[in-house]
């Protein structure tokens, strides 16, 4: 496709040459100290790894060459053109996967030692995401004498620890979810549905130029146990309706998480006893995070109250938070009172909390004594400064009436 498009970059949210740079020489350094020729950073699911060394938010691959600049793959033709113009860090965009293991073989890594960057095994991931085998089995194909390594580990570290940028994008993405949490109290009224907020909170997430991301809701009397990911219903919303949401706010890809439960008058007193303990947790929990910390002190901080109330939960714990959802260091499953267990995110990484580490929380708790199957959400996004622990978004910690 013989086009060029405008330099969309120009009016974008953009990460300087300066952070490039500073990325590259880093991640290059662990690559030679690990005797890695060239990195293959394949597509995930929000493409995190390749959206940290290249600012392109493709579907697609990227070869990142020890000498050399990276080249990137996308997956469908016209994409490539596009992502091209939406970013200034990388020059050389392509649309044809299929020059992939050409471009392999011409950089001399037929004895190379290739790593491969998508989902890892490490422990506190998610999983479920890596090379397919068809992809996989191309690339052995086209080197038969090279050494293949999982290098996705070089990026977890890497991505753990926020630059002043990073930073900097968060907070914009904290003011976008105060945005959000606004457009909830300003719709969740009798008469409307369920659709009708899940629409504001969509406007709100876009209209000062962030991204579409994970929306979790749920409305009732009481509500369910845990919010859900769409559809959503044309049920009209009634007095004495409670609603509980998780979402995430995206600014040029750096995500808040927010989590927060509304009530239409005053909830019953179970509800609002319920809702104590996770303002307790919250408020235990984040005092822990600090520098120095370890990561079970401070979650074993979070779980104590609910824990001594005799509190269930689905998620009570926290994790690392930026391009995606979840980052390593990640607890948020078992636990005294946790009902999963058996779970990557249900193991406790043994790290220690840095300077510029940011995590979300989730405090998902219910009183099974009083009814098993509703629940609350709470939860907010803290930055481990150097000063002490921040909550980043201005969405209050108390329960919302309105």
């Amino acid at each position: 496709m013989d086009v060029e498009m405008r330099p969309l970059w120009k009016d974008l949210p953009q990460l300087s040459l300066g952070e490039r740079d500073r990325r590259w020489k880093r991640i290059k350094e662990k690559m030679a100290l690990t005797g890695i020729d060239c990195l293959v950073l394949w597509n995930t699911r929000r493409s995190e790894h390749i959206r940290y060394a290249t600012q392109l938010a493709i579907r697609g691959v990227v070869v990142f060459p020890l000498k050399g600049e990276p080249i990137a793959f996308t997956f469908m033709l016209h994409i490539g053109k596009f992502a091209k113009a939406c970013q200034n860090w990388v020059t050389d965009v392509r649309e044809d996967i299929h020059e992939l293991p050409k471009v392999l073989k011409d950089l001399g890594l037929e004895k190379g030692t290739v790593g491969l960057v998508s989902v890892s095994n490490l422990p506190s991931r998610m999983g479920g995401e890596g090379i397919p085998a068809r992809a996989e089995k191309m690339l052995h194909a086209a080197l038969p004498n090279a050494r293949f390594v999982d290098a996705t580990s070089i990026f977890e570290e890497l991505e753990m620890i926020k630059s002043p940028e990073e930073i900097e994008f968060l907070n914009k993405s904290a003011e976008i979810a105060y945005n959000i949490y606004e457009a909830i109290k300003h719709t969740f009224k009798p008469g409307a549905t369920e659709c009708e907020v899940y629409a504001a909170m969509l406007a709100a997430q876009t209209a000062t130029g962030g991204d579409v991301d994970s929306i979790y809701l749920d409305i009732g009397a009481p509500p369910m146990i845990h919010g859900r990911l769409p559809p959503y219903t044309t049920k009209k919303v009634r007095a004495g309706d409670i609603l509980i949401t998780e979402f995430h706010a995206s600014y040029a890809g750096y995500l808040v998480a927010a989590e927060h439960t509304f009530a239409i008058g005053e909830p019953p007193a179970e509800f609002r006893k319920i809702h104590q303990v996770g303002e307790e947790c919250f408020a235990q929990g984040t005092a822990r995070m600090t520098v120095g910390t370890r990561f079970g002190d401070a979650l074993a901080a979070y779980r104590a109250p609910a824990d001594n109330a005799g509190i269930a939960y689905v998620e009570l714990g926290f994790h690392g938070h930026g391009l995606s959802s979840c980052e390593f260091p990640t607890t948020v499953y078992g636990g005294k009172g946790g009902i999963l267990h058996d779970h990557n995110l249900g193991q406790v990484p043994p790290v220690t909390l840095e300077e510029n580490m940011v995590f979300g929380q989730n405090i998902d708790i219910h009183n099974p004594r009083w009814n098993p199957n509703t629940g609350l959400m709470l939860g907010d996004t803290i930055w481990v400064a150097a000063a002490g622990p921040k909550k980043m978004t201005r969405i209050p910690v108390e329960l919302t009436v309105v």
